[in-house]
């Protein structure tokens, strides 16, 4: 990547990292695995539990660093720099070749790509797109994986991996009642937990792609539209998959029931997400900064708020709220 017109404004030692690619893999890569190599560093329970969140922050961060190089240096230095990380996580890894392709398409190719969508015309719509599909294909092709590679299906495979979760707390108490909820935690959880963790990427990657623009624009290397986060919406195609699903999750049974819930309740998540933006630029046209605070607030501790705005995102697919949204006239 060369060196770009701004970037004198960066310290020398954050230019040389991210402007040359093996600096950048290996910084990549040192995020990525923070966890696995912060885990068991310090045999002090307090020091311990600093140094894993501390590797939790590198880990999601890390997706913020490929948007960073693909603003400065463009889609084809990303992918190189991600794919040299990735190579270093395959070997750190004993030659895991799943780990690597996974690091590579999740953490390398997904936000390169949306990175570099976001900087396009229409941007923020494709860029969270691209970012949801990716992220969901993602995470249920590599359940679907594993689960055949065990010979289980999908949810009691989703169970088998929850299992280490419980196992400390089942072993700790012996009450046959307190088994019995905690089986069943268990499996209430199994049943949603492919759909919450790749909702819960996207939110992680796609505010790390935030948070990158923000970062090459302070700096002076952003060359993209300037494309507002407010306009995140997505498609009519979206909203019929989520019909869909919702449907099969009610008429399926086995892998396609477990797969339609997972499919609803990540696609209705980013109905919600869509619901708040227009929420949010229909308070930020009114200038009711109070208003927009305390609904994040909200949201935050009364996860039951999500509903309306689901209601509201899918609403807004065809009608189109913020279209008619007037500051000057309220709308």
């Amino acid at each position: 990547m060369p060196p770009v017109t701004e970037a004198k404004q960066l310290s020398p030692a954050a230019a040389f990292v991210l402007t040359r690619r093996l600096p950048c893999g290996l910084l990549l890569a040192l995020m990525i695995g923070a966890f696995a190599v912060f885990a068991g560093a310090s045999n002090l329970p307090a020091l311990a539990m600093l140094l894993g969140l501390a590797g939790i922050a590198m880990n999601m961060l890390a997706p913020a660093l490929v948007a960073l190089v693909t603003f400065g240096g463009g889609l084809n230095y990303a992918l190189q720099v991600s794919a040299l990380a990735s190579l270093l996580i395959f070997t750190a890894a004993g030659f895991a070749l799943a780990t690597g392709i996974l690091t590579f398409v999740v953490y390398g190719c997904v936000v390169a790509i949306a990175a570099h969508l976001f900087m396009g015309n229409d941007g923020t719509a494709r860029s969270g797109q691209w970012l949801a599909a990716g992220l969901g294909l993602s995470v249920m092709l590599a359940l679907i994986i594993n689960a055949f590679a065990e010979g289980l299906d999908l949810r009691a495979y989703t169970e088998h991996l929850l299992h280490p979760f419980f196992e400390n707390m089942q072993a700790a108490d012996g009450d046959p009642e307190i088994q019995a909820a905690l089986s069943r935690s268990r499996s209430m959880m199994a049943q949603v937990l492919p759909g919450l963790l790749a909702w819960a990427m996207w939110i992680v990657w796609w505010g790390d792609i935030v948070l990158a623009k923000s970062i090459a624009l302070r700096y002076g290397f952003y060359e993209g539209q300037n494309n507002d986060v407010l306009d995140l919406h997505f498609g009519k195609p979206w909203a019929y998959l989520f019909l869909v699903a919702l449907i099969g999750a009610n008429l399926g049974h086995g892998d396609l029931q477990f797969s339609a819930t997972n499919l609803a309740l990540f696609i209705g998540g980013m109905m919600a997400v869509q619901g708040v933006m227009v929420v949010h630029s229909w308070f930020r046209a009114r200038k009711m900064q109070f208003l927009i605070g305390l609904m994040y607030v909200m949201l935050f501790f009364w996860t039951a708020m999500i509903v309306p705005f689901v209601i509201v995102g899918l609403m807004d697919i065809w009608f189109d709220f913020r279209r008619n949204i007037d500051s000057a006239h309220g709308g």
